[in-house]
């Protein structure tokens, strides 16, 4: 799951527990199995198997043009920016208000309307356009964990609970020891979705190289460098990040 400013300014952020969260999934798995959606293209392909290779079936996945849960909305206090994915955008100063850009159940991913594309990635590996990047990464990290579930445990339910447990379950601290599996769902989304961002903005720094070294044991074929040049870098705001951003 992900989610997204309501005004604006997209970005990717955690939502506060929903009330009753259980009986809000169990209708999105209702809607899952009555709606259409289409299947990743070439640009999508290509791109995943840059993350996940050979480690999930791309074939599976669909990408649905709406979501129940953008309607629930939620607020948030304002973060630091220390991470590659904060420092991309203008710092906070005031709560931010929150909605579900993006729900993931199986194989299926859920977009709200405003955050769909046909295409998230037309012109890779020419030009990388890094807000929607990451967050199809986002979602596809949950896709991974589902197919992979006879190794991660994943399950739809377990990963909604976490936001039952905590304001924010996608932060996350990098520790030397720490393995990928040490985390929880939502933050696996997240490290991946990080990854992503330092990959394309800072390859040489010393938070890529980490990030690599905690994900490359679970994912056999990630690339250590992004196909785009930086030069192709679309970021969501030209002027940040302001200095390093991946130190």
């Amino acid at each position: 799951m992900t989610t997204r400013f309501s005004d604006s300014h997209p970005r990717l952020f955690s939502i506060r527990a929903i009330g009753s969260f259980r009986s809000v999934v169990v209708l999105l798995l209702m809607f899952a199995t009555s709606s259409c959606g289409r299947t990743l293209t070439t640009a999508e392909i290509q791109y995943a198997n840059t993350l996940y290779a050979s480690q999930m079936d791309v074939d599976r996945i669909t990408i649905h043009s709406r979501n129940p849960l953008y309607a629930f909305r939620s607020t948030r206090d304002p973060r630091p920016a220390k991470t590659c994915r904060e420092r991309i955008h203008p710092p906070e100063t005031a709560a931010v208000e929150t909605r579900v850009a993006a729900t993931t159940i199986g194989n299926r991913i859920f977009f709200a309307r405003r955050f769909y594309l046909d295409e998230f990635l037309g012109q890779y590996p020419k030009v990388l356009p890094l807000a929607d990047a990451m967050l199809l990464a986002h979602e596809l990290t949950h896709v991974w964990q589902w197919q992979n579930r006879a190794r991660t445990g994943y399950a739809p339910w377990k990963a909604s609970g976490e936001h039952a447990q905590t304001d924010d379950p996608y932060l996350f601290a990098l520790h030397s020891s720490a393995r990928f599996s040490d985390f929880g769902y939502e933050q696996q989304a997240a490290l991946v979705e990080e990854f992503v961002c330092c990959r394309a903005l800072a390859p040489d720094a010393p938070r890529t190289a980490r990030l690599y070294a905690l994900l490359r044991p679970e994912f056999a074929g990630l690339a250590r460098r992004s196909l785009v040049p930086n030069s192709n870098i679309v970021r969501p705001n030209p002027n940040f990040p302001e200095g390093p951003p991946c130190n």
